[in-house]
């Protein structure tokens, strides 16, 4: 899956159905303002232990993935790939989506609702309206769980 605008923003329900026809809810959020911990389910479910409700938090069922969407600079590239993860930042210098374990990918992931073949149908465990619409600013528990 690649990322692409297909014109202008999308805004109203007729426009949406035309757009959506050809690639059906194929929706991508750019990792503007944010970036997205990617990882394995090891760490993923200690992590979401420790963050609770604090932290907008997805995942994907295909390989158990958890995204976890945090302020941007909160975690180093090297740390993440060293846990088997991906993260997803526009600062990334990389040129496409990175496989698991590789540090950094392209700065965008597929929206929660999506479906894909690879992931199945993302979906929100900790929706962003509990945390204010804002990534977590990142404190001791991730420390904890990546040594």
């Amino acid at each position: 899956m690649d990322p692409h605008l297909a014109g202008a923003a999308v805004r109203d329900g007729a426009r949406a159905e035309v757009v959506w026809q050809e690639r059906a809810w194929e929706i991508a959020l750019l990792t503007e303002g944010f970036e997205v911990l990617d990882v394995p389910p090891e760490y993923g479910a200690l992590l979401n232990q420790q963050l609770k409700a604090t932290c907008p938090t997805a995942m994907a069922p295909v390989g158990r993935r958890w995204w976890f969407f945090l302020v941007p600079g909160s975690m180093e590239p090297e740390r993440v790939a060293r846990a088997g993860g991906v993260l997803h930042s526009t600062s990334s210098a990389a040129p496409g989506p990175a496989a698991a374990g590789s540090g950094t990918a392209v700065g965008w992931v597929a929206a929660p609702g999506t479906v894909l073949e690879s992931t199945g149908r993302i979906r929100w465990l900790v929706h962003p309206y509990l945390t204010r619409w804002q990534p977590y600013q990142r404190r001791d528990a991730v420390d904890q769980v990546f040594l």
